[in-house]
């Protein structure tokens, strides 16, 4: 592995050990990361950045370093007033950088002001409720012959005119979604940051109010997403892609006048990842955001904190993590039939720490 020293983002995005390692194709690469992530502690927040910004580029065909050097082009370009603009955070640049990369490609992605015809009117009246526990999960048939899947501690909310003339549901937690095909009725999935339109496909969406993210994976067919807000993105999504929403919004300032008198405004934005899944077109089941389906708990260099809620949900436990050096910790691993207590004891073997179990309630510590 490499042992140059890296001290901007581009040094870690050129780099193709890093390349692999955010997109989990090589498990050397992996914990070659993690390793350097814990043995650099003062780098951790640049990774993170570099890692986030490297999801959102893998959706161009160009390479990560063309593509670095076109944004900063087009970013020196913007004309700057003689006005009290504040500095440009990073988390800002981001988000301007998933639009400049998306319109780059190809045009996938089209910003619209919001109009009637293009927003689905919010459900008013509910006419059935499905939704699971914590550690559980439920296949449910609708009247119309799709089918949803929910996670732990998942709801659906289906409209009192489904299958009218549009067949629209309301989705809390996380679903996969087998839509049987109707051309006359589309199918709409809401959910509290994005909305997605389908006639017949199979897509997971994973929307769970506390997580800071939400997503949309396609396995099969083609549903336009739509996120929510003052004003739209939207995208055609392909097969074995996953579209990531940051929910933190951040607000930027543009040039809204293509005269000789530009004026400025703001302009919320959301940080959007496109990546692209590798799958075996025999076994959907691989991919692993849908491997809950299965019963098979898939974790990819997840935080620690990230990894509670997920644990929470799927075994029906509080979890309290005791300790700011736990929140740098980083697992990849899989489960399948382990109870919590053996996933805890081997998560123990990848980075040190306590934990005590007493019922439903379990606290982790440093050790």
């Amino acid at each position: 592995m490499s042992q140059k020293d890296y001290k901007q983002l581009e040094d870690f995005l050129i780099d193709d050990t890093f390349q692999k390692y955010c997109s989990g194709e090589d498990k050397n690469c992996i914990l070659y990361w993690q390793q350097y992530s814990l043995n650099h502690p003062d780098q951790a927040e640049m990774i993170l950045k570099a890692k986030r910004l490297y999801q959102i580029l893998v959706g161009n065909r160009k390479s990560v370093h063309e593509q670095m050097e076109r944004l900063k082009t087009d970013l020196q370009k913007v004309p700057v007033e003689s006005l009290p603009i504040r500095r440009i955070t990073w988390q800002k640049w981001v988000a301007i950088a998933a639009v400049l990369v998306a319109l780059v490609a190809g045009g996938v992605w089209y910003y619209t002001l919001p109009t009637n015809d293009s927003i689905p009117q919010a459900m008013v009246n509910i006419g059935q409720v499905y939704q699971t526990g914590k550690g559980e999960k439920k296949t449910f048939e609708l009247i119309d012959g799709s089918t949803v899947t929910l996670n732990s501690a998942s709801k659906l909310d289906v409209s009192s005119d489904f299958n009218s003339e549009l067949r629209l549901v309301r989705l809390v937690g996380e679903g996969y979604f087998q839509v049987a095909k109707n051309t006359e009725k589309p199918f709409m999935v809401q959910a509290a940051d994005f909305d997605i339109k389908v006639l017949g496909t199979t897509f997971n969406v994973k929307s769970y109010p506390e997580e800071p993210t939400a997503e949309a994976v396609l396995v099969e067919g083609s549903i336009e997403m739509k996120s929510k807000g003052l004003r739209e993105n939207s995208i055609v999504i392909k097969p074995n892609q996953k579209i990531t929403i940051f929910k933190n919004q951040d607000e930027v300032l543009v040039n809204t006048n293509k005269g000789n008198k530009p004026t400025l405004s703001k302009l919320p934005i959301k940080e959007i990842a496109i990546e692209n899944i590798a799958a075996t077109e025999s076994n959907t089941a691989e991919i692993p955001d849908i491997a809950w389906k299965e019963n098979r708990l898939e974790i990819m260099d997840q935080d620690f904190e990230s990894l509670r809620r997920t644990l929470e949900r799927w075994y029906d436990v509080d979890i309290e993590l005791q300790g700011e050096q736990l929140k740098r910790y980083r697992f990849t691993a899989t489960f399948s039939k382990e109870n919590i207590e053996q996933v805890l004891s081997a998560l123990q073997k990848v980075e040190p720490f306590k934990f005590e179990l007493y019922e439903k309630k379990i606290t982790i510590s440093e050790k």
